[in-house]
């Protein structure tokens, strides 16, 4: 039996007053109620318009099919790597007490609660198991900089074994500054250790969501953002490459001062923010009466915020949104560009692991997180008794693989957002109690339409201008010696 193909598998959705058309390849076209019409049917009536969308792969015909094809075979290469993000937390010890910390931190007199040197020893060995030519080392905590002697080994035994094995290395550190002195920064500096923080806002916003028991968090973060890109243009390094990264947790005091955080990140010279809605685990789920938020709240915010970046764009600053660029890229070129939180399938396990400072490893952070509430479920082994060929094949690894495939949900299939989205399967299980949930009533799929079709009305209504601007935030130049920019999670 022959089975007669009448159109191409597209998904729709009206975006202002076009409908934009998506399909599996992440191709794209606004049209008209007519052309909806007759692309469903199959019909489209010969002429340019039909040569644009065959060519995408809009329409049945052989040579728009191989081209999805192709594409989707370059945008999936993923599958191929293994995991190239490997997250260390070498201390729970923090001296801040932020209001929505989701990594259940421990105070800075807690004891057993530091990475030792024999454990610290077996994380980078496995992490140099992977079978991916790159990887990046992401050093956390609690506060990363308490326990600086297990920062020292990490990084010096990575770049050793890296040249070893011929791997490419990237490597991280995600800090909030309080605790940076001279010395710590001349070993990060030397080492081209990427430097990460956290930066809410301005002072009254930023000190009172991270506040700390000795004086303000948001001076100290300030002087080192300053006093570590003025070391990088000392040394001669291209400031595009070389800078300190910062991103935003929105909370609800947040909620209505996009400008004013904007605003700090300019003053301070920032190329970049991260406008990030709160992770809804460890103290951000306890204060959530207080602190929290719907996806309604946080969309208003984050169009507030992206419609005064582009502006500023337009007036000659350059400020791009995190969030927003990895969805354009997403959206406009062939290749994913590696955020392993919104991917498909998502990048737990296969794209990164993650190891607490007593050895458990965990799929990705969110795993970790939940484990620190008491429910490993998303565990895959210890560094000092399980081989990694036996943390990738393990159930956990197993079962986010499968539960993050968007083409096993049902919502998902028909949704035309789908080539560029990814789901978080630990979510999903912490907030439904099944990793498959139902992914249209997360705040994470309300919030991933929201940001996408504020994304594509400003393709469609905001004009060359805009356009512009918002291609220029896909272009990011890789440092020399690395395959791959800063990691996924700053």
């Amino acid at each position: 039996m022959t089975v007669e193909l009448v159109a191409a598998p597209i998904c729709f959705r009206k975006v202002g007053d076009r409908f934009i058309v998506t399909t599996d390849a992440g191709d794209f076209a606004f049209v008209d109620d007519a052309e909806l019409a007759a692309l469903v049917r199959g019909d489209l009536p010969p002429g340019t318009r039909r040569d644009e969308l065959a060519r995408k792969g809009l329409l049945p015909v052989p040579e728009g099919l191989a081209h999805s094809v192709r594409k989707l075979h370059e945008k999936r290469s993923f599958l191929d790597a293994g995991p190239n993000l490997h997250i260390v937390v070498v201390t729970l010890r923090c001296d801040h007490r932020c209001v929505y910390c989701h990594a259940s931190r421990a105070g800075m007199n807690a004891r057993d609660v530091d990475m030792s040197e024999e454990t610290a020893r077996r994380v980078v060995e496995t992490a140099m198991s992977t079978t991916s030519p790159a990887v990046t080392i992401e050093l956390q905590g609690g506060e990363p900089l308490a326990h600086f002697d297990r920062v020292r080994q990490v990084v010096d035994m990575a770049i050793s074994l890296a040249r070893d094995r011929g791997k490419t290395l990237d490597l991280s550190l995600v800090t909030g500054m309080t605790l940076m002195d001279d010395e710590k920064a001349e070993f990060l500096l030397d080492r081209r250790v990427q430097i990460c923080t956290s930066l809410d806002g301005p002072q009254d916003l930023h000190d009172s969501l991270r506040p700390r028991k000795d004086g303000s968090s948001h001076a100290l973060v300030v002087e080192w953002i300053e006093k570590l890109n003025r070391a990088y243009r000392d040394r001669g390094l291209d400031p595009d490459l070389y800078h300190v990264d910062a991103l935003v947790t929105v909370a609800r005091p947040s909620l209505g001062r996009a400008r004013d955080i904007i605003d700090e990140y300019v003053r301070l010279g920032l190329k970049t923010i991260h406008l990030r809605p709160l992770n809804p685990l460890g103290l951000a789920r306890r204060n959530e009466d207080e602190y929290g938020y719907g996806p309604r709240e946080f969309l208003e915010f984050y169009r507030e915020g992206l419609r005064y970046l582009v502006r500023k764009n337009l007036d000659g600053l350059e400020i791009l949104e995190k969030m927003t660029s990895v969805f354009l890229k997403k959206v406009l070129e062939d290749r994913d560009p590696g955020f392993l939180d919104i991917r498909s399938p998502c990048g737990g396990g296969i794209g990164q692991l993650a190891y607490d400072f007593d050895g458990s490893v965990y799929t990705c952070d969110e795993g970790r997180m939940l484990a620190r509430m008491g429910d490993p479920a998303f565990r895959v082994g210890r560094v000092d008794e399980t081989p990694y060929q036996a943390m990738m094949t393990s159930p956990a690894t197993r079962i986010v693989c499968l539960a993050s495939c968007l083409e096993g949900s049902a919502a998902c299939l028909a949704c035309a957002y789908r080539p560029y989205c990814g789901t978080c399967p630990v979510l999903s299980y912490s907030q439904q109690g099944d990793p498959f949930g139902v992914i249209p009533a997360t705040d994470r799929c309300q919030i991933h339409k929201g940001v996408l079709d504020e994304i594509f009305r400003m393709l469609i209504e905001g004009g060359d201008d805009v356009r512009a601007v918002l291609e220029r935030w896909t272009l990011t130049r890789p440092r020399p010696e690395l395959i791959h920019g800063p990691a996924p999670s700053c």
